[in-house]
């Protein structure tokens, strides 16, 4: 079994409160969620209007497999959020 983890800094455009914040990572979240299989979930910069540091896991029998999961996941964010990812980190967990 081989877990992989991810992390992932954003900076978001267009957010002026904490609430805004939260209603686009919580669809993110979701729909990354949904889509991917992964478990995923804010892990930083809570505080941060304009900032977040997502995590993301990822269980498989394979670490390629684990990897490109997580290589698409971070693809699809950048599509998909008005902002940037500024950094993703994965590691692998045999």
């Amino acid at each position: 079994m081989v877990v992989g983890k991810c992390l992932v800094r954003l900076r978001l455009n267009g957010t002026r409160s904490l609430k805004d914040k939260r209603r686009i990572i919580q669809s993110v979240l979701v729909r990354v969620c949904r889509e991917f299989g992964v478990a995923c979930a804010e892990v930083g910069e809570n505080d941060a209007w304009g900032r977040a540091v997502l995590g993301l896991a990822c269980v498989s029998n394979d670490g390629g497999h684990a990897r490109d999961v997580l290589r698409r996941v971070i693809l699809w964010i950048e599509g998909n959020i008005d902002g940037e990812v500024l950094s993703s980190e994965i590691e692998l967990i045999a």
